[in-house]
């Protein structure tokens, strides 16, 4: 009984080892792959999509409905109709897209971060072994290392916080994507090509692409038909309203120009300033790395301490953060500008490695 209880035991022994371990999968991610599974996924996109395929049903058939009666405005009135469906389904793409944008960037940042944070608990804890070895030997008093100690703990207690952040922010994108059961691998926010654009080309486009001021120019179109139908046989009353309301939609559909140019003009304002943070930050960045370099070689003869060179790497890691933090920046502010002109989503398309 004994020998078959032990061989059992064996058995079972032997199958969990055999047995594959049930782990995440890992999946590789950049920021366009993370925005084509956000467009996948997006719940509210998919209700927009089908809004917007019930729209083109429904004015295909309005559509063939008019062909026997040929109002213009009832055509009018479809196409209005199709145009709003439209540009809701747009806005709904740009915030799937801007959210994306931003939780990748973000968490990507917090990652880095994390290091940053780790850094300065290594450096904390060697400047407060080196209290410890000064209070021993009565170079420091013990509120001196009091302190060193107070600054230890709140460096490891920023240090948790920081984790604590980077799990959420990464449930959060997860949940997002439909990843509940992959770890994802955010790839590197490398250098963008800058867009080339100016203020009067992004002007011209928004006009002409506008779907809000061709609504505005549809409305205008059917106040004016509203107001000839009134002069057959509508009381003099009716026909003063009429006009009015297509004073009203003239005005209107001006302020609406005017509106577009002026965000237009913002908007670039903004992306011109990201253009500039960013290269701006990269020369920090190259000069910390060099300050780093030069620090590792003097440490290398013995001029310098293992703290010493802790802190400039920090320094160059921070430098790290703010740079890629105004990567981050950059390509919200191109998005944000080709929304707004009424442009596709290319700000992935054109990145290039950092030591191109």
């Amino acid at each position: 009984m004994r020998k078959l209880l032990n061989c059992i035991a064996l058995i079972i022994l032997v199958m969990s080892v055999s047995l594959p371990v049930v782990s995440a999968e890992v999946k590789n991610l950049d920021l366009e792959s993370a925005i084509n599974i956000a467009k996948e996924q997006n719940l509210e996109l998919k209700l927009a999509t089908l809004n917007l395929e019930k729209a083109k049903l429904e004015y295909q058939k309005k559509k063939a409905n008019n062909l026997l009666n040929q109002s213009r405005y009832s055509e009018l009135q479809a196409e209005y109709n199709l145009n709003v469906a439209e540009n809701t389904y747009q806005n709904t793409i740009n915030t799937v897209i801007n959210n994306t944008i931003q939780q990748y960037t973000k968490l990507w940042l917090y990652n880095l971060d994390l290091e940053v944070k780790e850094k300065k608990v290594e450096v904390e804890k060697f400047l407060l072994e080196e209290a410890k070895a000064q209070y021993e030997i009565g170079d420091i008093g013990s509120v001196d290392l009091l302190e060193q100690e107070n600054t230890y703990k709140d460096a490891e207690f920023a240090l948790e916080t920081a984790r604590d952040d980077y799990q959420q922010n990464l449930r959060e994108f997860k949940t997002t994507l439909g990843l509940t059961e992959t770890e994802p691998v955010l790839a590197d926010l490398k250098h963008p090509e800058v867009w080339q654009i100016t203020e009067k080309e992004a002007i011209n486009a928004a006009l002409e692409n506008s779907i809000e001021l061709q609504l505005k120019g549809e409305e205008l179109e059917l106040a004016r038909i509203d107001l000839e139908r009134t002069k057959v046989s509508s009381a003099e009353l009716d026909k003063e309203l009429k006009k009015i309301a297509l004073e009203l939609s003239q005005v209107d559909k001006e302020k609406t120009k005017e509106d577009i140019i002026n965000s237009v003009q913002e908007t670039y304002y903004q992306f011109k300033q990201a253009v500039k943070n960013m290269g701006l930050k990269k020369e920090r960045l190259t000069e910390a790395q060099e300050k780093y370099r030069l620090v590792q070689k003097q440490y290398e003869i013995g001029l310098l301490t293992i703290t010493d060179v802790l802190q400039y790497e920090i320094n160059m890691l921070q430098a790290e953060y703010e740079y890629k933090n105004a990567i981050a920046s950059y390509y919200l502010e191109e998005q944000s500008l080709r929304q707004t002109i009424g442009l596709q989503s290319e700000v992935f398309a054109n990145e290039i490695s950092e030591d191109e």
